[in-house]
């Protein structure tokens, strides 16, 4: 029987894994962090919350109990060092977590965590290991497909995006005519898009591109698209979204496929 650990951070994603843990009668734990909000809709959710110094330990118990497979879901922010409070079984690694935590960057936080996790004997899992239906394939998924100018800068900011991913720094990037509005770093997608509504004129074949890193591990930190993400393009004029065919997360895939076309927005994977 499988019995599966959920690192738990913040938005949609961890309660959507829970109902189809529950649904396929999959066994498993959730762990939440301290001073890191989750999804109210996990309210009636058990799980433990714990300070980032007892991940160690709780995972050494759930192995005991016969947990082998992990996955790490939603947003997490970064702990302070000060709130780091590492018992006897973390006190090793703690010296190593900070010095990542120094150096920057989340692909290399991350990274060092899996690699500790499968030391561990426990097996980090991909989110479409889980939820296999929140991807989508390459090609266009909508009535509305991009313009010609909207695929050569769709082709531009890939190369951006590809050229920068060394540096660990974001996701995406909006581009219209050839020029680059804005590229995102630790505000996130959605507060990217606000802050570009200005830049971004109407008709202008403006299109927000959304990719994996080169050589992202595709089990954390995946491309997240979900409706907030469609309404905040659509209300800032931008035409449509490319993304990382099969290696984005849709959240409530249906119902964003549904508003594009309603709205006359682009999905487009490449």
């Amino acid at each position: 029987m499988r019995k599966i650990i959920i690192l738990a951070g913040n938005g949609e994603l961890p309660y959507l894994i829970v109902k189809s843990l529950i649904k396929r009668k999959i066994d498993y734990s959730m762990i939440t962090f301290e001073k890191n909000a989750v999804s109210s809709k996990l309210r009636n959710i058990h799980s433990k919350e714990i300070n980032f110094g007892r991940i160690v330990t709780e995972i050494k118990n759930l192995k005991k109990n016969n947990f082998n497979e992990l996955i790490m879901v939603g947003g997490l922010s970064r702990p302070h060092i000060t709130d780091i409070k590492p018992d006897i079984n973390s006190i090793k690694i703690v010296p190593s977590f900070i010095k990542k935590i120094i150096e920057g960057g989340d692909n290399n936080l991350l990274t060092f965590a899996i690699k500790k996790i499968n030391e561990m004997g426990i097996k980090v899992l991909q989110v479409n290991d889980i939820l296999p239906d929140c991807f989508l394939k390459k090609g266009i998924h909508t009535q509305v497909s991009p313009s010609s100018e909207c695929v050569k800068n769709i082709k531009k900011a890939r190369m951006i995006l590809d050229t920068i991913s060394k540096f660990d720094i974001g996701q995406s990037i909006i581009i219209q005519n050839g020029s680059i509005v804005g590229i995102e770093t630790v505000q996130g997608t959605d507060s990217l898009i606000k802050q570009s509504k200005k830049f971004v004129n109407e008709n202008n074949h403006s299109v927000l591109v959304k990719l994996c890193k080169k050589n992202q591990d595709l089990r954390v930190d995946l491309p997240t698209i979900g409706m907030k993400t469609m309404l905040n393009c659509n209300q800032s004029n931008i035409g449509g979204i490319a993304f990382s065919s099969g290696k984005t997360i849709f959240i409530n895939k249906s119902d964003i496929l549904k508003y594009c076309n309603k709205n006359k927005l682009f999905l487009l994977g490449i």
